[in-house]
């Protein structure tokens, strides 16, 4: 599980936000509040604000369960598109290293001509 949690940090989330998640991943099933807090060893009350920015990226949803119970859950293709999109970022980045890398290369091989000029 902490390797996942270790994934999801390179997305940049948080250590904390990338835990809860990566424990949502791994437990396939919505948790309690109260859950999340004994496997993760935080406070609800620091979790509800975790919980609030993974919601806003769309990444959780709160169920209801009987009498009102709150549980969080993944969404579904949720982290799949999270990964995605982290992955175009780092093409993308590549993909400028290397244009980058090839106009450098470019131009220490033409240095010698100037001299020549």
């Amino acid at each position: 599980m902490l390797s996942l949690a270790k994934l999801l940090q390179l997305t940049g989330l948080s250590a904390t936000a990338a835990l809860v998640l990566a424990i949502l991943i791994v437990e396939g099933r919505p948790l309690s509040l109260k859950e999340l807090s004994e496997k993760t060893g935080y406070a609800k009350g620091h979790l509800s604000s975790i919980l609030q920015f993974l919601e806003s990226r769309k990444l959780v949803e709160k169920v209801y369960e009987k009498r009102r119970k709150l549980l969080v859950k993944v969404k579904e293709k949720a982290v799949s598109n999270l990964l995605k999109e982290h992955l175009s970022t780092l093409r993308e980045i590549i993909q400028e290293i290397i244009s980058e890398m090839k106009k450098d290369i470019v131009v220490t091989e033409l240095k010698p001509f100037e001299v020549e000029l």
